[in-house]
């Protein structure tokens, strides 16, 4: 299977919005509430403070030339080098058969140094990701939020993770 992360185009929205909309585990632990059409929408405009518009970047993850994915990066963030993201997602049909892990190995190719990544704690299935991919939990008050925040996400929180490459 030929993995590869490129640029979102207007064509991929549906099957973007398909993953979004089905991974409904993933959208309750991060936030609480079951995804929404405009969860696709926030991610084109959703910044962590002190970053540029023109660092971010909503990538399409493709599995065989098909949209089966969705990375939300924010491009040499908070430093030089590094490639911060608060979603990787790939369609629930098309988990675990290294999808997402081969997605987090593209930075390496891109001359990235380190990819951070957000996950909600305690949510079983990203973190057996991100520890299979080879990242390391870091200090929790670190963590990015590049993305629109409900008001009463306290209750849900998310860990730093990070992995140099």
């Amino acid at each position: 299977m030929r993995v590869e992360v490129r640029g979102f185009e207007p064509s991929d929205g549906d099957a973007v919005l398909s993953g979004i909309l089905a991974a409904e585990d993933f959208a309750l632990a991060l936030t609480g509430y079951f995804p929404e059409p405009g969860d696709l929408q926030s991610l084109f405009y959703a910044l962590p403070e002190g970053a540029a518009p023109e660092q971010k970047r909503v990538l399409t993850v493709t599995a065989d030339g098909e949209p089966v994915g969705v990375v939300d990066a924010v491009l040499d963030w908070p430093q030089i080098g590094v490639v911060t993201s608060s979603l990787l997602l790939v369609h629930p049909r098309r988990q675990r058969v290294g999808i997402g892990s081969a997605a987090l190995g593209r930075a390496r190719e891109t001359g990235y140094r380190a990819v951070r990544a957000s996950c909600p704690r305690g949510w079983a299935p990203g973190e057996r990701l991100l520890t299979r991919a080879g990242f390391e939990r870091s200090p929790a008050d670190t963590v990015p939020m590049n993305r629109v925040v409900h008001p009463h996400e306290g209750e849900h929180p998310s860990d730093l993770w990070r992995r140099e490459l």
